[in-house]
């Protein structure tokens, strides 16, 4: 078992040891994002996998560390360690991710609320590109029903540039609590040269938490021929 490997599990191991007394920041989502960041001083380490399962070929497992810090009442900043792993192949260290978010006013102020949010990744293969992505949180919790609105923009650059465009759109409804269930929509548009291709995928969400833990699943099916099969994703979150 390599380095990588063996990090991404003990990561794995403290987050469900530290879920027994401490707080975390849930999500009802696994993809789309929801209007809110964490509270001034407030730290959570999040831990994701995403299986992408194409209808031929082999399948293509992630998984990412997240430390986030809220900054202010309405801002927050967040650091990943992000790691791959092919079907017969071995795990390895894929990337570096910054991200930070900011809401505009508060809830309710607005017809939707909105939130700005900024990430930047760095391949460790310097041949690979960087990428940009901005999007904007649209978002409207009325009762116990949320709907999330996430217009993005990507930006692929050095080497090479690429542009994609996307839209994540998500409602849910909280039954209990403890409990949320809810339907993603994700779709993506790669414009590079003369040439386009457009991903999208739509499936269930759940979202659980108990005491001082939260986990969410998602797995959503491909709608077009360049999308994968299904695409799967665990999350779990918990506050230090």
């Amino acid at each position: 078992m390599n380095s990588a490997c063996r990090a991404v599990q003990t990561i794995a191991a403290l987050l469900i040891v530290l879920s027994s007394n401490s707080f975390a920041d849930r999500r009802n989502y696994v993809w789309t994002y929801q209007y809110q960041t964490m509270p001034v001083g407030a730290t959570e380490l999040e831990f994701y996998q995403t299986t992408q399962i194409p209808e031929e070929g082999h399948h293509l497992w992630e998984y990412r560390i997240e430390v986030e810090q809220g900054l202010s009442h309405r801002w927050d900043f967040s650091v990943y360690q992000i790691f791959s792993q092919p079907e017969n192949g071995s795990l390895a260290w894929d990337a570096v991710q910054f991200r930070t978010r900011y809401r505009i006013g508060e809830e309710g102020q607005y017809l939707l609320d909105p939130l700005l949010y900024l990430e930047y990744r760095r391949k460790i293969d310097s041949s690979d590109p960087n990428k940009l992505e901005c999007k904007v949180v649209l978002a409207k919790t009325v009762d116990r029903f949320n709907l999330a609105l996430n217009p993005v923009y990507e930006y692929f650059f050095a080497p090479g540039t690429l542009h994609e465009i996307g839209l994540d759109m998500a409602l849910s409804w909280e039954f209990a609590p403890a409990l949320s269930l809810g339907a993603e929509s994700v779709t993506r548009t790669e414009f590079e040269e003369e040439k386009t291709m457009t991903q999208s995928y739509l499936g269930p969400a759940l979202s659980f938490a108990k005491g001082e833990w939260w986990y969410s699943i998602g797995a959503a099916t491909g709608l077009t021929e360049d999308s994968d099969q299904y695409r799967v994703r665990f999350l779990m979150g918990v506050g230090l």
